[in-house]
């Protein structure tokens, strides 16, 4: 009986020692966490100098180093994965020395996915170091087993065949719980591959569109360019053309001159040349071409004949005095007389416009006989097709 009760209490010592050191490592961890600190200590001084925002490198470098620290020396895969890393983060140095205002962004996430990975590798290594270490005290607390085993055996106590068959039923247990560790583990290490697995493909997608969007932003810049040089090019031609066209002009301006009289006045404003033509040289309240205007009009048609490159516009103007309907029609009538003469000297009907304004155009006052008579005239408005051409866009941007 003396040895019967000594076996059992020793089974129930090493059944508590074992109960005791499972617990251990929660309690050595509690033990080991750093009493929080004060607020006091927690609460940084304030910088009263602005300090420079960190890089993406910088960030990056930082969420690496915290982990390296924490890598366990066994961990072998872990610290591949942190080369790899740092192999990123200088990649991300060099794009910015290249380019400082580069957009690296994608390449700072990637980083941080990297980071993410080494974390979970570390804890998975620590779980693995723990299970490591309850295995080696389940073995010897089997160990203990077998050994009391052996000496119940020996007992001569009917007893002691129960106490052998709970002392198997442990066992089973103990080797229960080692399958379900064994397993746990294994879901472990697939869950760690299929997130590293995905990790990997994410920044390796953002690399690819990193890429192909740098490769985007150089095509635009080429095209930019080559439309900025063939813009360039297209305006050099048009100022030579407008200079052409402004000495032609001028040219024809001399040799207009020659027909200033009392009748015919000549000017040149924005829209070109100005040839006034009083109404004298018209019948009294008609649209027939009296002698002398017919042969000014024949010496201008002779000019637009050496100068294809000049537009005539004709316009019909009256004082008002009478209708306004009336005048609108008797200067829409000598405006086309006007036209038609020009015609019949050889000039091309595509190059002439004729207009009839009435009295909608006064350049005089029409309370004073003076100013009625030079009110009443045809214009001929001349100009360079060139210049003309150029003429309406701006207009059209002023109108806006």
């Amino acid at each position: 009986m003396k040895t019967l009760k000594f076996l059992t209490t020793a089974s129930l010592v090493a059944s508590f020692a074992y109960a005791a050191d499972a617990a251990a490592p929660a309690e050595v961890t509690k033990a080991a966490e750093p009493a929080e600190a004060p607020a006091a200590e927690k609460a940084a001084p304030a910088d009263t100098c602005k300090k420079a925002e960190p890089t993406v490198y910088d960030i990056c470098m930082d969420s690496l180093n915290a982990l390296e620290a924490k890598i366990p020396a066994n961990a072998w895969n872990t610290k591949l994965t942190l080369l790899e890393a740092k192999a990123k983060a200088s990649d991300i140095q060099n794009e910015l020395k290249k380019y400082p205002k580069a957009n690296v962004k994608a390449m700072g996430d990637n980083c941080l996915l990297y980071a993410e990975i080494i974390k979970t590798e570390i804890e998975v290594q620590e779980r693995r170091t723990h299970i490591s270490e309850n295995w080696e005290k389940r073995n010897a607390t089997n160990r203990s087993i077998e050994t009391i085993q052996e000496q119940i055996a020996n007992a001569r106590s009917g007893k002691v065949s129960n106490l052998a068959a709970d002392l198997e039923a442990e066992k089973q247990r103990l080797a229960q719980t080692k399958d379900a560790m064994k397993e746990q583990e294994a879901k472990l290490q697939a869950e760690m591959q299929q997130n590293r697995d995905k990790f990997l493909a994410e920044a390796a997608e953002r690399e690819a569109a990193l890429k192909a969007a740098g490769e985007r932003e150089a095509d635009l810049q080429k095209q930019l360019e080559a439309e900025r040089l063939a813009l360039e090019a297209e305006k050099k031609a048009l100022a030579e053309e407008r200079a052409k066209a402004e000495a032609r002009q001028k040219e024809a301006m001399n040799k207009l001159n020659e027909l200033q009289s009392k009748l015919i006045q000549v000017s040149q404003d924005a829209r070109g040349i100005i040839l006034s033509m009083s109404d004298i040289l018209f019948d009294v309240d008609k649209a027939t071409l009296k002698q002398d205007l017919k042969t000014s009009l024949a010496k201008v048609a002779g000019i637009l004949t050496v100068y294809q490159q000049f537009n005539v516009s004709i316009e019909g103007n009256t004082d008002n005095t009478g209708s306004a309907e009336h005048n609108m029609k008797l200067s829409q009538q000598r405006a086309d007389n006007v036209m038609n003469f020009l015609v019949e000297q050889g000039i091309d009907a595509s190059r002439l416009t004729a207009k009839g304004l009435g009295m909608t155009m006064p350049i005089a006052d029409n309370s004073t006989k003076e100013g009625r008579q030079k009110n009443r005239r045809v214009d001929l408005v001349i100009q360079d097709k060139v210049l003309q051409e150029s003429a309406e866009p701006e207009k059209a941007l002023e109108q806006k």
